[in-house]
């Protein structure tokens, strides 16, 4: 179920990427043109991601990654790519993660017949996580930094292991219930 904030944040986002999604499926554009187009709604499900995190939802965090931050006093789960260089300079020790590639959600999105639809198809497919530059290292070296059916083997291979998520705000932490307070 797709909380209430995490709707209101994507709707900025949703009607343009359904116009653009409709636009690369009914018209006739050359490959020029549709590799621009495909281009313009993955940095537009990126920019929402940035929108999305943690306000609406939290990214997850590998066993490995969450050690290292513990040991300096950080919590991955309230931390963006954006605000990465203040606790890693240079980017040097953690990885901030599409699980399931933003290239996955964009082919999702191209089955989307509604706004609705487009804000069901981004809740269902967003899975952020920080992990460390080490565990990124074996994942590229696997043959998954562009491409990946399924992201949960790749990580098992990998040998990521990711902590279970936290509930997206406006849950109730308990039980998975969206809270009245989201519900509005």
């Amino acid at each position: 179920m797709v909380t209430t904030r995490f709707a209101y944040i994507c709707r900025p986002f949703a009607q343009g990427l359904l116009d653009k999604t409709r636009a690369l499926n009914e018209l006739d554009f050359n490959k020029h043109q549709r590799a621009r187009l495909r281009e313009s709604i993955s940095v537009d499900v990126r920019k929402l991601c940035d929108m999305l995190i943690p306000d609406a939802r939290h990214p997850q965090v590998s066993v490995a990654a969450a050690e290292q931050a513990a040991a300096i006093g950080v919590d991955l789960g309230q931390e963006t790519w954006h605000s990465q260089t203040r606790f890693d300079p240079k980017r040097a020790v953690f990885h901030y993660e599409h699980v399931n590639l933003v290239s996955q959600i964009v082919n999702a999105l191209t089955y989307a017949d509604s706004v609705g639809a487009i804000v069901q198809t981004v809740s269902d497919g967003l899975r952020l996580a920080w992990i460390t530059k080490e565990e990124d290292a074996r994942l590229t070296a696997l043959g998954y930094r562009h491409k990946r059916p399924d992201p949960g083997a790749a990580y098992a291979e990998a040998g990521v292991v990711l902590l279970p998520p936290t509930p997206d705000p406006g849950h109730d932490r308990s039980d998975g219930v969206v809270s009245r307070a989201a519900t509005g």
